[in-house]
């Protein structure tokens, strides 16, 4: 009788398709030595479980129950309405903010400085049209002489009892070339000076505006060095800016 010869790569081949996943097959190339008459037994794979989105869905009501419901039962599918909150009758009260709970020291503020006259200073002092004082002062200087000196104390005096005033300094100044920085400078020295003197005079600093202008401009006809004095009125307040009565 005539047998075929299996390789033992066939017989592992054969094996493994009737054996289950993680099953041991018996390779050899002799078949006298494979069990004869004995049914290979094969186990099925177990039947996976159903996901859950495959589960049986829950039997839904028809419309004709859920028209017979009754309305206390069926919700409302839209979003609920925001409640407006009501406007309070008067604004709430201002935020108190505690004092420091440690102490904070304070300096005092920084006294005017002592403006002495100069005897050999060249400067003079005349009035502007419509109000005020010009006070011409020296190429490259800040100094004033007793009788200028004299002359803005006595329009500083003058001042001091019109609170309801603000007083605008400028100051101007010029020098050979065209050197902007140094102009500057001579012009802050010299409304500063005439700013002390306001501030000794009991002007508050918070009604003077002092103004270092330096080089003044092409077109400017006026003197170069010199300090114009000018007032103005203190704007009034609006009436929308004034709380209405009753308001605190």
């Amino acid at each position: 009788m005539y047998r075929p010869i299996l390789t033992s790569l066939s017989v592992a081949a054969a094996l493994a398709c009737l054996q289950p996943s993680g099953a041991h097959a018996q390779v050899s190339s002799n078949l006298d030595d494979l069990p004869q008459g004995k049914p290979v037994a094969v186990t099925k794979p177990a039947t996976p479980s159903r996901p859950a989105h495959h589960a049986a869905a829950a039997p839904q009501t028809s419309k004709a129950s859920a028209t017979n419901a009754p309305a206390s039962s069926v919700k409302a599918s839209g979003p609920a309405k925001a409640t407006v909150p009501g406007v309070p009758p008067a604004p709430p009260p201002p935020v108190v903010l505690p004092p420091p709970f440690v102490p904070i020291q304070t300096h005092a503020p920084v006294p005017p400085a002592d403006i002495k006259p100069v005897a050999d200073a060249k400067t003079r002092t005349e009035a502007l049209e419509g109000g005020g004082m010009r006070v011409l002062f020296a190429p490259e200087s800040s100094d004033l002489n007793d009788e200028s000196l004299k002359s803005v104390e006595a329009y500083a005096n003058t001042l001091k009892d019109q609170p309801e005033k603000r007083v605008i300094l400028t100051a101007y100044a010029t020098l050979p070339g065209d050197d902007i920085s140094m102009p500057r400078r001579i012009s802050l020295a010299r409304v500063l000076a005439i700013r002390s003197i306001f501030i000794k005079a009991g002007v508050a600093t918070t009604r003077l505006y002092p103004r270092a202008m330096g080089r003044p401009d092409k077109n400017d006809t006026s003197p170069a060095d010199r300090l114009d004095i000018v007032t103005e009125s203190n704007p009034q307040p609006s009436e929308s800016a004034t709380p209405a009565s009753g308001t605190p």
